[in-house]
């Protein structure tokens, strides 16, 4: 018999709300009424959030504190378990950022995102030269679809959809809502090529740090444990010899970060996709171990195990 605890409540109460025919039009009438709150019930609104996240549904503790203890294994549980709380604290404001998103205007993206060095992408564009940027879920990568504002080259913003199509769409919808063009990941190759056709110079931006299947070769250490990726972000920059960009994001602010980017490869046609991937994994772990309670922990990053035949390759 099941034990009727508050946890459970919650938990079933979600379950029969986002399995309802009605709830994808009702739960995206509420998104959009979230969205127009000012910054201020935002944050409120996140700071009991957190609570039921983290003392009431206990959302992927486990998964949490094992990713943490296995990342960081010179830490002790009681530092581990003060990152954990400082990750679910971030990890709410993001839920309502994320979804603020949709209403937020040109002045919210200029004070709530600052963009540092981006001029350092000019003499490329004026080349009719593409570049890949490569960033992580961190921080809070969402709100980089300010990108347009700041930079001359056509954003091609790489995602996966999500399930419901209802929720995809509300989300893509926010993700363009100034200027980027998104592309589906299995459509990205052809999206790229139509552009250097076309001699349209874009900005290939995507977040390399996504679980492929297991069966994908490039398995190598990424932040004391095994994890596979995908060959994409090399593939794509080896193939056209596009700049490799790294994208780091700082919170400085409840609600305020911060962008700047840097020069991973100049000509990755003369490198190997194992070295691209290795640099862009090496940056990776160097941003998440300066301020860790920013990265997307509770993200089962680590499920894979090796296959035996796929070699790791550090």
């Amino acid at each position: 018999m099941t034990k009727i605890t508050l946890k459970n409540v919650v938990l079933c109460s979600l379950l029969t709300f986002m399995n309802s025919d009605f709830s994808p039009h009702i739960g995206i009438f509420f998104l959009k009424g979230v969205a127009k709150l000012p910054f201020a019930i935002i944050y409120f609104l996140s700071d009991i959030f957190y609570l039921v996240l983290y003392y009431v549904v206990g959302y992927r503790k486990k998964v949490v504190f094992q990713n943490l203890k296995n990342a960081f294994p010179d830490k002790n549980n009681d530092e581990l378990n003060q990152i954990s709380k400082k990750y679910y604290h971030h990890l709410s404001d993001l839920f309502l950022e994320s979804i603020k998103m949709h209403d937020m205007k040109k002045e919210d993206f200029e004070k709530r995102m600052v963009m540092k060095n981006m001029d350092l992408l000019n003499p490329y564009f004026e080349k009719g030269k593409s570049v890949v940027v490569l960033t992580m879920h961190y921080a809070n990568w969402e709100w980089s679809n300010s990108f347009p504002l700041h930079v001359k080259h056509k954003i091609l913003g790489v995602y996966k959809p999500l399930h419901n199509k209802h929720f995809n769409k509300f989300t893509n919808d926010s993700r363009k809502n100034m200027g980027a063009e998104l592309v589906q990941n299995s459509q990205v190759l052809r999206r790229v090529v139509t552009a250097k056709r076309n001699n349209e110079p874009v900005f290939i931006w995507l977040a390399g740090d996504q679980t492929p299947p297991p069966s994908n070769k490039f398995w190598f250490n990424f932040l004391n444990q095994e994890a596979v990726f995908y060959p994409g972000p090399a593939l794509i920059s080896k193939r056209f010899n596009y700049p490799v960009f790294f994208q780091n994001i700082e919170k400085v602010a409840r609600g305020k970060y911060q962008t700047s980017i840097e020069l991973l490869f100049e000509n990755p046609a003369d490198f190997s996709e194992t070295e691209i991937l290795k640099a862009y994994i090496r940056r990776m772990e160097e941003a998440i171990r300066k301020a860790p309670e920013f990265y997307l922990w509770s993200h089962k990053r680590w499920k894979h195990e090796r296959p035996a035949d796929q070699p790791l390759l550090d």
